[in-house]
């Protein structure tokens, strides 16, 4: 029996070592460990213990052992004013700007004036003859109606014209006008005095105040819209006959209304809400219920008072009940998306 264990020990050993890691292996998967807690070193004895229900990946804890404040800047609730606009194109014409027909239809013999010349009443623009075949008439001049510098003359020498075909347009080129055109949505709310501001292509980086002061009576029925003009608050040499403009025309105005910053906004497909900044510095996210929206500014029918603080910078890193810190102060604006 001794002689058979000991030619079979060699085995019997290899048999009990897999044995044993794979034990070992089972055992570490399952996460049961049998090793023995080693004693705290020094340099592991010296650190501080970590506070309390501290977990990896929480927040930092100030001394008290509450969040630490988070950085934001924000603005004050206020009444003001709130505008909404549509962009619309349109060009730059004269104050009065009239066109010049011919008496009588012919054969266009002479032009006598040229785009850009200054003209009076009754200068004459051109030279038409009336003559047909068989019949043989003095030529006709044609006069100007009105003092004004030539804008157009779309008409040339030889060219046969008729009673209604315009020669020329003459207008007042220093007081000048914007003339567009209008969808009829936005009708409503739109009249004389209504405000708007003009930008130019040609003029980067200007805007310009300007007011409505023509309407037709009628809507075009072929496009849907009403043609209108407007009058620059105040003229400017570098504004030519014929620029193109952008109009950025007010549809809808309210004033004295609690105004919020587009900033402060945190819009959702079925809510809007603020940040408001607490007595103790923290924050309360509050749902609100938004009105006119303004280029700047929303109206605010509810969920906002005047005076209330609301966060415009570093929505995206607070929650409710966080701490704050405002920075930079507020950001003194005034309540009105037109000024």
């Amino acid at each position: 029996m001794k002689r058979a264990i000991s030619r079979n020990l060699p085995q019997i050993i290899i048999i009990v070592v897999i044995v044993a890691v794979g034990t070992s292996i089972v055992l570490n998967q399952l996460g049961i460990s049998f090793s023995r807690r080693s004693v705290p070193t020094s340099a592991s004895a010296s650190k501080p213990a970590s506070p309390q229900g501290a977990k990896q990946g929480q927040p930092p804890q100030t001394a008290n052992g509450g969040k630490r404040a988070i950085v934001v800047r924000a603005d004050t609730i206020r009444m003001g004013s709130v505008s909404n606009y549509t962009k619309i194109h349109g060009d730059v014409v004269g104050s009065n700007e009239i066109k010049i027909y011919p008496n009588l239809g012919g054969k266009l013999l002479e032009r006598r004036v040229s785009v850009g010349d200054q003209v009076s009443k009754g200068t004459i623009i051109a030279v038409v003859d009336p003559s047909k075949v068989g019949e043989t008439y003095m030529p006709n001049p044609i006069e100007s109606t009105v003092s004004g510098t030539v804008l157009s003359i779309p008409v040339h020498e030889g060219d046969t014209i008729a009673a209604n075909t315009v020669i020329a347009t003459v207008g007042n080129i220093s007081q000048t006008k914007v003339s567009t055109a209008v969808p009829e949505r936005y009708l409503t709310n739109l009249r004389i005095g209504t405000p708007a501001e003009i930008s130019f292509d040609a003029i980067p980086g200007a805007t310009f105040a300007a007011k409505v002061v023509e309407m037709s009576p009628v809507v075009d029925t072929t496009s849907r819209t009403l043609d209108i003009k407007l009058e620059l608050g105040q003229a400017d040499p570098r504004i030519l006959v014929g620029m193109f403009a952008t109009i950025k025309l007010v549809t809808e105005s309210r004033k004295n209304v609690v105004v919020a910053p587009r900033a402060s906004i945190i819009l959702s497909s079925s809510e809007a809400s603020v940040f408001v900044i607490k007595s103790d510095n923290t924050v309360e996210r509050r749902l609100i219920l938004l009105g006119l929206e303004g280029e700047d500014f929303f109206e605010v029918k509810k969920g906002l008072v005047q005076g209330e603080k609301v966060v415009t910078e570093g929505k995206s890193s607070v929650s409710d009940g966080d701490s704050i810190k405002i920075v930079d102060g507020e950001a003194e604006k005034e309540a009105g998306a037109m000024r």
